[in-house]
């Protein structure tokens, strides 16, 4: 069996494609997924499978949208091996995710969906001064001011959304990045 974190987008997001997490890991466990566990209601799920990554997350879509009521353009699935996984972790810049008494941040990663970091660095807009971006070799971190940094509104990160790329990503932040690298590991 091989261990995989899975990263559902599209789902439980301003009131749409509602999955509750003891449905979804139910779901996945009769589907044929041993040890499926889930973290907060965001789709965030490691698990075990026989099948090979490639299948994994085509038949968990395919699933999803006969199961449940959902829409399904909107539905994507991201499986990362424990290697890229491994990797994501292991690139993250030294500071990123550290507190600052003097300085709140929120530190976000996003995973890329068929795309490779050069696309979608293309596609980021970051404001000097007020959001950093570092790019790694299966993700791109983000850096960003808190709710209490006076410059809270000022970050670009939100202009991603009216992009085409923004469908091809999705976007976790770093203490849910590092607790499904915990549940991997403990798999």
């Amino acid at each position: 069996m091989n261990k995989y974190v899975i990263y559902l987008r599209g789902i439980n997001v301003g009131g749409k494609n509602k999955i509750k997490m003891v449905d979804l890991r139910s779901f996945l466990s009769a589907a044929g997924f041993d040890q499926v566990k889930t973290y907060i209601q965001s789709g965030n799920i490691v698990l075990q499978s026989i099948l090979p990554i490639t299948e994994i997350g085509p038949r968990i879509e395919n699933l999803l949208v006969r199961e449940f009521e959902l829409d399904s353009d909107l539905i994507r699935v991201l499986v990362i091996e424990p290697q890229v996984y491994q990797a994501i972790m292991d690139e993250a810049p030294k500071t990123f995710g550290k507190v600052f008494a003097e300085v709140d941040y929120r530190y976000d990663v996003m995973f890329l969906m068929g795309l490779t970091p050069d696309e979608v660095m293309k596609e980021i807009e970051a404001r000097e001064g007020i959001d950093k971006v570092w790019q790694g070799t299966h993700a791109i971190y983000y850096r960003r001011p808190g709710p209490n940094h006076p410059d809270y509104t000022k970050s670009a990160l939100s202009r991603i959304v009216k992009k085409p790329v923004y469908q091809m990503i999705t976007i976790r932040n770093w203490k849910t990045s590092m607790k499904m690298h915990e549940m991997l590991n403990s798999l």
